[in-house]
């Protein structure tokens, strides 16, 4: 098994595409799947079911230990070439949807500043799906709403952030000052949709309720839910970062809920041992450098 033969696999893996992967190894779509097979043949078993696109569940590992040996031997070619610490190249980072609007536009430049030959992808994904990225070697860095724990990967606390109410003017509950959660009400309040952490997050600050509401809609974007109160009517809860992009007149819709501490932690994922793990941590700090300026502009 060759080092070019690692690289195919792991593209094609990724792409779960004969023809994608073809694109980004710059070999056309028939060579690409003689070496494969040719692979298959040397390893005495199927890495890729063609009929159904996908990686078979050996070919699922045997990517995943080749993408470790690749970012090893790019390791020792840094090494040799006196660029250890030199960061440059594809960096894939994995943020939830609740984060990324709001960090990224001021985040992404700061990285690059830092690391000029960085060519970062983003993936607007569900905590599940970033977290399997990583352990998968897809992904070098992980933005999420709560600590995961994966073999070969570590969680580190960035910042924490607490909940907040955005009222519609025609609920009752818009001339309170501030709201306990056992005052909110789970009929009344716009939550996002299953699989999202941030819905979880809610659905234990809310008071429960057997009523059902007259509209039963969940979103898998906050901005939908503040259209909804403003639209509809009702209240939803909102992390401090998605403040930041709401108008003076809208923050008047927002109250904060008392006693403090509803609320939840940003974590960095990232992988142990991984060639670009320095710039996953980068990515980390400067996240909580955006975070603590954006706190103090209020």
């Amino acid at each position: 098994m060759t080092l070019e033969q690692m690289r195919y696999l792991v593209a094609l893996v990724e792409e779960r595409s004969f023809t994608r992967a073809a694109e980004r190894v710059y070999l056309t779509q028939p060579a690409l799947s003689v070496q494969i097979r040719k692979l298959e043949e040397e390893l005495g078993v199927k890495l890729f079911d063609r009929r159904q696109g996908k990686p078979t569940e050996v070919g699922e590992r045997v990517a995943a230990q080749a993408r470790r040996v690749l970012e090893e031997v790019a390791r020792v070619m840094a090494i040799a070439r006196g660029e250890e610490g030199v960061f440059q190249g594809p960096f894939r980072v994995g943020v939830i949807p609740t984060l990324a609007p709001y960090l990224l536009p001021r985040l992404l430049p700061r990285l690059l500043e830092r690391y000029p030959g960085l060519e970062v992808s983003v993936e607007e994904e569900l905590t599940p799906a970033i977290l399997q990225g990583l352990v998968e070697g897809r992904l070098d860095a992980g933005l999420v709403g709560t600590e995961e724990r994966a073999p070969g990967v570590q969680s580190l606390p960035l910042f924490s952030e607490e909940f907040l109410a955005y009222i519609s003017p025609g609920h009752p509950l818009y001339a309170k000052a501030s709201l306990h959660p056992l005052e909110i009400p789970l009929e009344d309040t716009w939550i996002l949709s299953e699989g999202h952490c941030f819905r979880d997050q809610v659905l234990s600050v809310c008071r429960p309720s057997l009523e059902r509401r007259r509209v039963e809609f969940q979103s898998g974007d906050l901005e939908t839910l503040i259209l909804l109160v403003e639209e509809v009517g009702g209240l939803t809860l909102l992390p401090e970062v998605a403040l930041w992009t709401l108008p003076r007149a809208k923050r008047l819709h927002l109250r904060p809920l008392s006693p403090p501490g509803a609320g939840r932690t940003v974590y960095l994922l990232v992988r142990e041992g991984s060639l670009k793990a320095p710039v996953a941590r980068a990515l980390g700090e400067e996240a909580k450098g955006v975070f603590r300026e954006l706190r103090l502009k209020g």
